[in-house]
């Protein structure tokens, strides 16, 4: 009787943790920011960051191929951890989280209706991705 009560409890979690595995992975090309977000962190650039990064300077093929196919989270890890270039780790964990939001509007990544989530797991769950270029999809 006992085994059987133990299998009861643990076959939901094992059905559940399937299920999870079944989803595609969440990539960057599923809207994983809002537009507030990404205009709070246009805000913040532009007051914090743009006296080092010059206009046009955070999307070049260095950083496209850096990131592209890595998880969200390590770009975040690193944003926290090196930036303001002056100053690291010196702003609050939503500025961080609407500076990388802004960095995905620049690699040209959709905005969603989810803001960007708050916990390590979350961004480690999603991949930067990177869309067609114009080049590649036959338009000019």
């Amino acid at each position: 009787m006992p085994r059987r009560i133990a299998l009861l409890l643990i076959l939901p979690a094992l059905l559940g943790a399937r299920a999870v595995r079944d989803e595609p992975p969440r990539t960057t090309k599923d809207g994983v920011y809002t537009a507030a977000q990404a205009a709070e962190g246009e805000a913040l650039w532009k007051d914090v960051c743009q006296s080092c990064h010059l206009p046009g300077a955070l999307v070049t093929p260095a950083t496209t191929t850096k990131w592209f196919g890595r998880p969200l989270a390590d770009l975040y890890g690193y944003v926290r951890r090196e930036m303001p270039q002056l100053d690291p780790g010196s702003l609050t964990d939503d500025e961080y989280r609407v500076a990388v939001a802004y960095l995905l509007k620049q690699f040209r990544m959709p905005a969603g209706t989810t803001p960007l989530p708050a916990d390590s797991a979350a961004l480690a769950a999603i991949r930067i991705d990177s869309l067609p270029s114009a080049s590649r999809t036959g338009s000019r």
